[in-house]
């Protein structure tokens, strides 16, 4: 369990502080159930599992490999796809992965340009790999244009939309991060 504290601490970003700031608890007690000198009680524990916002259940649980690695193969990828007529789909990575400070998606954008609600930026940073085809970016002021092998990292709280540029259905490597909290 120490290990898992320690873990899911620092995945949200939390010090030692943060913690026992949120939880009410010692920042020396703390530092000892990380490192297995003390076992926390059961309201100590569901003190600590509120300020890693987790069920308390959770800290008892046996962590396995399967719940700190995700493996997805080429054929067993999540697909989303868009609206019929928009001609856009995504294919999450990892999506059994929960507190994750990044989503990994392989996007295939429509041939045009979204209009409306799709053209906005949401929290957090981005950062796109074209792995095929040519890819079209609108910002608010300017376009880029790129194409396989091209790669671009932006706040992604700048507008933006994408679009498939040329005959070729585009794909891309996106990975957005963001902080959860």
């Amino acid at each position: 369990m120490s290990q898992k504290i320690k873990m899911l601490r620092q995945q949200m970003g939390m010090s030692l502080q943060d913690m026992a700031d949120a939880s009410g608890l010692t920042k020396s007690y703390l530092s000892k159930v990380e490192r297995g000198i003390c076992v926390p009680s059961i309201a100590a524990a569901i003190k600590i599992s509120t300020a890693l916002k987790i069920d308390v259940g959770q800290l008892f649980s046996p962590t396995s490999s399967s719940e700190m690695l995700s493996v997805v193969r080429h054929n067993e990828r999540l697909c989303i796809v868009r609206a019929a007529g928009e001609g856009s789909s995504m294919e999450a990575l990892a999506a059994e992965i929960n507190n994750k400070r990044m989503q990994p998606f392989i996007v295939y954008p429509p041939s045009e340009l979204s209009d409306g609600p799709h053209a906005a930026g949401h929290a957090g940073e981005e950062f796109l790999y074209v792995l095929t085809g040519s890819i079209e970016i609108q910002f608010p002021d300017h376009r880029e244009q790129l194409k396989k092998g091209d790669a671009i990292y932006f706040n992604a709280l700048l507008p933006h939309c994408l679009r498939s540029a040329g005959k070729q259905q585009a794909s891309a490597l996106v990975v957005i991060s963001y902080d959860q909290g």
